[in-house]
């Protein structure tokens, strides 16, 4: 029957029309995850639609049969197509990489406004096309009506000729009409329960809140999100005036704006917001800024009978759009502040397009006199440039490829390194200055290593005849003294052994800066030796009347080092904490074993060190000026070798003081292995 053709034809141009909606919802989504991201793949829906959007239009006008929707398609036509422009002239500058010209096409809300009246209208179409359908529906079954009525009547007629037989065929057709027309009558409320499905479906997953109402402004209806962003179930929005549930005010002076519904109804035309408009959400449970527009819904005679008004959440794309103006000014800041000049040149010609303060002031030029300059102009060789006024000067020059309006540009940073060259120069020179007086002091070094060895030995050797005729003469072995003879000849040799500690001392050190010091390790108990050192030191600390205190000395490992330096640096602190701690005073000797090392601490309650002389305990001859320094003897070399003997073993000297008469405490490591250079 033609009244169930027409029915099916309306269903399809509705299909059609969802599919022609969607295409190009996706092909702006693709557009803006490419503007936002720059990758290819977000244009796929885009590249699918750009040259078969017309032709899809096209073929829906064609198809529609009511006159209203034509009109509608017809008037959107040109809008569908400035859409498909706007969104080809915002991939071209993404691809030329001009984010600042994307940002602002896109914060100028074109595109925007565009989607919006394509939505709206294609709301109206299908609302219109809904109507049509169900006009189609009524038609369809009275035509079955009218069908059934004429078999009845031609039955009758029959009835005439052949009573028997037509009774019998008349029963058989009344049973078939009737299985029929149940069975297109149920066929036909599955369609429509079909197409309300699809209908609600589509008004659930579309990503715009969607409210529409009668002619009258009252609400008829409400999808998902709409319910969302207004706060209004659809039972309760369904039959108030649209003022109540939609209630929208400027973003900037929070005054109340018009809502274009009125003038919809008043005119049957597209209508869309200004931007800066927030929707108040009911209660005040929340607000968000919106874009929307409101579309009319006509009848089949192209009557206003309500309207549709799109709308969505753009608080997105406005943190979106500030982001570009933000990375924007960001860059522009950038380009402002560093000292390097920036230059962007086009690389067919090497004329300048644009230069940045660093760039103009390098090379002597004012605002805007660089562009449209050749590059040769300013750089007429890699490595050097010339000013306005042609002066030279070293440069260096890094350049980077970008394409810009699909024309290939160059980024050139250009640094004036006169500064660097004369700074070079000058290096040139104190480098070699200092190879003069670095081999002055080696020779210094070698001359005062030798000088010191020949030294040692030319004093040692009389001074160890003197020590020994002085400890002979003191032991009384060619006969008795008196006792001014046995102090002399005790002077004689305290002076005589002092001196051999210095001497000894200076040839160690001596030895250390020259790198000629090796160490003779050995397996030592570290026990065992420390017990040797304070067994030494024992006559001094009794004869200052000092208390010794001991600790953790018994559980130490067995060491590999050089057992003479060591007791010699154990002998150097322990002595240092007996001479500059009063009488009654204490000391002690503190070990430990860790993880990785031996930690050994002495300690005293003497002098202690003021913090200006911290570091210069370990310049050699240094003693700190204390009542304790004048009366003790001492080189001033004790700190310093120890240090560098615990060095020598890969190992660490410290010294702490809380200030003068509160007393030192000295810290040295051992580790268990032997250092490196050992």
């Amino acid at each position: 029957m033609l009244e169930g053709v027409a029915r099916d034809h309306t269903s399809a141009v509705i299909h059609l029309a969802d599919d022609w909606l969607m295409s190009l919802i996706d092909a702006e989504t693709g557009q803006r995850g490419y503007a936002l991201t720059g990758a290819e793949t977000f244009l796929q829906p885009y590249l699918a639609v750009k040259d078969t959007i017309a032709e899809k239009t096209d073929n829906l006008i064609r198809l529609t049969q009511d006159p209203g929707a034509k009109d509608l398609l017809k008037t959107l036509a040109p809008v569908v197509n400035e859409k498909m422009a706007e969104l080809a002239f915002v991939v071209e500058l993404r691809r030329a990489g001009d984010a600042k010209a994307v940002a602002a096409r896109v914060s100028e809300g074109q595109g925007k406004r565009l989607m919006d009246q394509i939505r709206s209208g294609m709301a109206s179409f299908a609302v219109i096309e809904q109507d049509l359908l169900a006009t189609h529906n009524k038609e369809f079954e009275a035509g079955m009506g009218t069908l059934f009525l004429l078999i009845a009547g031609t039955s009758l007629l029959a009835l005439l000729f052949a009573f028997s037989f037509a009774y019998f065929v008349l029963r058989e057709t009344q049973f078939r009409l009737r299985t029929s027309a149940l069975a297109e009558s149920e066929r036909q409320l599955t369609v429509q329960e079909n197409l309300t499905e699809q209908l609600s479906v589509t008004l659930r997953s579309i990503g715009d809140a969607v409210l529409t109402t009668d002619a009258e402004g009252r609400v008829t209806l409400l999808n998902p999100l709409a319910e969302t962003l207004t706060g209004w179930s659809q039972d309760q929005a369904v039959g108030r005036q649209v003022d109540d549930v939609f209630v929208i005010i400027n973003q900037d002076t929070r005054l109340p704006v018009a809502i274009p519904v009125r003038e919809v109804l008043a005119k049957g035309t597209i209508q869309g917001l200004a931007n800066h408009t927030v929707l108040l959400a009911r209660n005040g449970s929340g607000e968000c800024p919106i874009a929307d527009s409101c579309a009319p819904i006509r009848d089949s005679r192209g009557a206003v009978i309500g309207s549709v008004l799109v709308f969505r959440d753009v608080s997105r794309e406005y943190a979106d759009q500030l982001a570009l103006r933000n990375n924007a000014a960001i860059i522009q800041a950038i380009l402002d502040t560093v000292p390097d000049g920036i230059l962007t040149v086009v690389a067919a010609d090497g004329r300048i397009v644009t230069a940045n303060p660093a760039a103009r002031a390098i090379f002597g030029f004012g605002a805007r006199e660089m562009e449209g300059l050749g590059m040769a102009q300013i750089l007429p060789g890699l490595d050097w440039g010339r000013t306005k006024e042609g002066a030279k000067f070293p440069v260096e020059m890094a350049t980077s490829e970008m394409w810009l309006d699909g024309e290939l540009h160059l980024t050139c940073i250009v640094r004036d390194i006169s500064a660097r060259r004369e700074i070079e120069s000058g290096l040139e020179k104190s480098h070699e200055e200092l190879r003069v007086v670095s081999a002055e002091l080696k020779r210094a070094a070698e001359a005062k290593s030798t000088f010191l060895a020949n030294m040692s030995h030319e004093l040692r050797t009389p001074l160890n005849s003197i020590n020994g005729f002085s400890e002979v003469l003191s032991d009384e072995t060619f006969g008795p003294l008196n006792p001014k003879q046995r102090k002399y000849v005790a002077n004689v040799l305290t002076s005589g052994k002092h001196l051999l500690l210095l001497i000894n001392q200076i040839l160690d050190v001596a030895r250390i800066e020259s790198g000629k010091m090796t160490l003779q390790r050995t397996t030592v108990s570290l026990n065992s030796l420390l017990s040797e050192i304070l067994e030494l030191v024992s006559d001094m600390v009794d004869k200052k009347g000092l208390q010794l205190s001991v600790e953790g000395i018994d559980e130490l490992p067995d060491l590999h080092i050089d057992e003479l330096k060591i007791k010699q640096v154990v002998y150097n602190l322990l002595s240092n904490a007996v001479k500059f701690t009063p009488n009654g005073g204490n000391i002690g000797l503190r070990a430990k074993k860790t993880a990785r090392n031996v930690e050994v601490f002495v300690w005293d309650t003497g002098v202690g060190i003021a913090d200006e002389n911290m570091e210069k305990i370990f310049e050699g001859f240094f003693r700190v000026d204390t009542p304790y320094s004048r009366v003790t003897e001492g080189t001033g070399l004790g700190l310093p070798l120890s240090r560098k003997m615990v060095e020598l073993h890969g190992g660490k000297l410290t010294v702490e003081s809380r200030g003068l008469g509160l007393g030192t405490s000295v810290k040295f490591t051992l580790p268990f292995e032997p250092a490196e250079k050992s």
